[in-house]
């Protein structure tokens, strides 16, 4: 009987270690693909509203950059007189984790990190100091003189 029972023993673990070392056989679910979660080229819109004394003008230029800090892709600029808005979109490339913007040269640059698989907004104001300017130019004695300020305020939405 003792025979009997260690011959029972061994062919039960004998089963046990083949069902254990089978690897084709699914012990659990397979896992649920995770959704692409990949950057890809974005879109994005902006616009530049200007103020201030005429005959000033505001300028402004911004780029994209990736994560050294290095600009991608195209940079881009614009310029407008007081009471202006001007607007434009552009490609914000998929590898941009950054941005970096200047309003009429006030502390530049300025920057901005982001998720690149995510929307990004920013909005920056700039001003400049006063400067002397007279219209019309060319130091014409007809012309008007005084001290000027330009305001800008860029938005950007991707």
């Amino acid at each position: 009987m003792y025979s009997l029972r260690m011959e029972s023993c061994l062919l039960l673990g004998a089963a046990l270690l083949a069902g254990c070392s089978d690897r084709n056989t699914p012990t659990a679910p397979p896992p649920r693909p995770l959704a692409a979660t990949t950057a890809v080229d974005r879109p994005y819109a902006w616009s530049l509203e200007c103020s201030g004394d005429w005959p000033g003008s505001s300028y402004a230029n911004w780029s994209w950059t990736d994560a050294s800090g290095a600009s991608i892709g195209t940079a881009s600029s614009s310029g407008c007189l007081p009471g202006q808005t001007l607007s434009g979109s552009g490609v914000r490339p998929a590898a941009a984790t950054g941005f970096s913007a200047c309003v009429n040269w006030d502390n530049c640059p300025h920057t901005w990190s982001f998720d690149p698989a995510g929307p990004f907004k920013a909005q920056l104001k700039g001003t400049s100091p006063k400067t002397w300017e007279c219209y019309p130019s060319f130091g014409s004695r007809k012309g008007h003189c005084g001290w000027v300020t330009e305001t800008a305020t860029l938005n950007v939405d991707s």
